[in-house]
């Protein structure tokens, strides 16, 4: 299958300014492309938002930071568990 220009169009095409038709239909393709790109990136966005799940490593350190976040552990003992944690995570 031909592409429309270069079919019976040809007599166009002959023309001396008819430079534009080829430079328009370049156009026009990488629009659709970009649109066609643009469509299926936000379908996927909409249907997976949080992107693809992952395993939380850090869960001591997650309710390390929930309890300080409520109040009940404080500064000293918060610090102090969090460089235990992190030694802990690096000799690992």
């Amino acid at each position: 299958m031909q592409h429309p220009f270069y079919g019976q169009n040809s007599r166009f095409l002959g023309q001396e300014d008819s430079w534009w038709v080829g430079l328009a239909s370049m156009l026009l393709y990488l629009f659709f492309w970009a649109a066609v790109m643009i469509y299926a990136f936000r379908l996927v966005n909409q249907y997976f938002p949080d992107g693809p799940k992952t395993i939380k490593q850090d869960r001591a350190g997650e309710i390390l930071r929930e309890r300080y976040a409520s109040g009940e552990i404080d500064d000293d003992v918060f610090e102090h568990r969090k460089a235990v944690l992190q030694q802990k995570k690096n000799t690992l």
